[in-house]
């Protein structure tokens, strides 16, 4: 079995009353806002890092 399908069979087993392919869609959704999160703090990291170094620039003139 794949990591997805323990994911979805751990989540059916909590959740009886789901069925297969709403606990695929309900791990999928929550992998994507998962994947948005990471991609956002990578953004203000970079974006963090090019004013540091722009501060350094400017110091040195």
């Amino acid at each position: 079995m794949t990591k997805i399908d323990d994911k979805v069979e751990e989540l059916l087993a909590k959740h009886p009353n789901l069925t297969k392919p709403e606990a695929i869609e309900i791990l999928a959704a929550k992998n994507a806002r998962k994947k948005q999160k990471r991609a956002d703090k990578a953004e203000r990291i970079d974006a963090k890092i090019a004013k540091s170094a722009e501060k350094r620039a400017n110091r040195g003139e």
